[in-house]
């Protein structure tokens, strides 16, 4: 949703498996006797695929309608200082770290049904999205010639069979099946088997990493540079927030106090099917935990000192929060020693250690992975969160009739995990009921929302019920 996608090429095909033709049928195996039916005359290109050498300037630019294969560019922090910091620091390292490229692959596939209604002019979609009411604004926005607005348009997302990220595009399929309804004036379904999905869905990761923490000798972390080479392939279908083109990489600080951090961030154009998803992360998150903690195991490794050791010298303190972060977040709270004491306390971190000994004496190998993950949760304040304009938020409904009777209403639908029991069990703490009525609405039937991901759905569905 953030990049310009052709629904079916004209002239030139962008990658492999990219969608060429619409076959309409009254069954699926008409359609698809009509999709073999179909013969392209195919001329051969040279592919772009690797993302550094699309940068060079003797490259060709793979799209007619951009003037380089360079996406866009974001940076943080302050460049100057930190590369003073590494040029004066008792200890420097530096690795290059690649997050390859993956699918998502959910249970269920991509698929929708298009109703459109001529009499009334109205937009019925069933669809397989994690983003209904975003949805509704983009097909809002490319069918504006059919008169069609908003308060004409109704998107329904039942249970999804698992969404992850992969779920909040808009699909071709999508495109085709509503014009498709509008051409036939009948209903139209696209659902794509496992096969296209694999093929030709948005992806997620590629991200090319190369990272440098300065530190002291002691193991105190002075400064963090991270510069990162995102492949998104040959349609950038990242959903970030609009402030964020590459997501909230700027975390990357993670759990540590140090002022002196830099990151930057090129997404590029390959011939590749789309990429740029969040898979199972709230926007690039994953990606700068990844490489921030592998940056301290290489320090770690560097200095010969205990990772945990490590990680409890430079974490931020409970006495420093509120905590502004290098990069510009604003922690609000934490503990991050307490957490770290009750890991190592649960799993018997000492014993492992010694039983990783052990086994090394022998010529055994036993490795011991420690991690720390800070992340922004509920999207953030909707002040600064926000994915074609609509603020990041959710919304509910309490009524309360005459005779008592309390209905707590909402939007939900199952993506990766149902979040009902958790937001009824807040509800009834929070307002004191001993019984309410609950009612799932189907989406865009209530108020905007922030729309996609499970893990902060709970926490905006209770503020929702807070305030009314």
């Amino acid at each position: 949703m953030s990049d310009q996608q052709m629904v079916l090429p004209v002239d030139t095909v962008m990658y492999y498996a990219q969608e060429v033709a619409a076959v309409i049928a009254t069954s699926r195996y008409e359609a698809a006797d009509g999709v073999a039916a179909v013969e392209v005359d195919y001329e051969p290109m040279t592919p772009v695929l690797d993302p550094h050498k699309a940068l060079e300037s003797d490259t060709p630019v793979i799209r007619a309608d951009k003037q380089s294969n360079r996406i866009w560019h974001w940076e943080v922090g302050n460049r100057a200082a930190v590369d003073d910091e590494l040029a004066n620091a008792d200890v420097v390292v530096a690795e290059d770290i690649y997050i390859p490229r993956i699918h998502v692959a959910s249970m269920e596939t991509c698929g929708c049904v298009a109703k459109w209604d001529p009499v009334e002019g109205h937009l019925t979609l069933y669809m397989t999205t994690q983003a209904p009411h975003a949805i509704r604004t983009v097909v809002a926005l490319v069918t504006g010639h059919l008169g069609l607005m908003e308060h004409k348009i109704r998107v329904i997302a039942p249970d999804i069979g698992g969404g992850f990220g992969g779920k909040v595009p808009v699909y071709p399929g999508y495109v085709l099946a509503t014009a498709a309804s509008v051409l036939t004036g009948a209903p139209v379904k696209w659902i794509e088997d496992r096969t296209e999905n694999l093929q030709a869905d948005s992806f997620a990761r590629d991200y090319h990493i190369h990272g440098e923490l300065a530190a002291t000798k002691d193991g105190k972390i002075t400064a963090m540079k991270m510069g990162v080479v995102a492949d998104h392939g040959a349609f950038d279908s990242a959903a970030n927030p609009s402030k964020f083109p590459a997501g909230l990489f700027s975390i990357a600080t993670g759990s540590y106090d140090f002022q002196k951090a830099f990151a930057e961030v090129d997404g590029v154009y390959t011939n590749k099917p789309p990429g740029g998803i969040a898979y199972r992360c709230s926007f690039r998150v994953t990606e700068a935990v990844h490489a921030i903690e592998r940056m301290v195991d290489v320090l770690a490794q560097k200095l010969e000192m205990d990772p945990t050791t490590l990680r409890e010298k430079n974490f931020i303190k409970p006495e420093q929060f509120p905590y502004k972060s290098a990069t510009g977040w604003e922690y609000d709270s934490g503990n991050y020693q307490a957490a770290l004491d009750k890991a190592k306390q649960i799993i018997g971190y000492d014993a492992l250690r010694q039983e990783q000994k052990e086994k090394r004496a022998k010529g055994e190998l036993m490795g011991i992975g420690i991690s720390t993950f800070t992340e922004i949760v509920g999207a953030g304040p909707s002040h600064t969160f926000d994915s074609l304009g609509i603020k990041m938020f959710d919304s509910a409904e309490i009524r309360i009739h005459p005779t008592g009777k309390v209905i707590a209403a909402w939007e939900r639908n199952r993506k990766d995990r149902d979040t009902k029991p958790r937001t009824r069990k807040l509800s009834r703490k929070s307002w004191g009921f001993p019984k309410m009525m609950w009612q799932s609405k189907k989406a865009t039937r209530i108020p905007r929302r922030t729309d996609s991901v499970p893990t902060r759905r709970v926490r905006h569905q209770h503020q929702a019920q807070q305030q009314q």
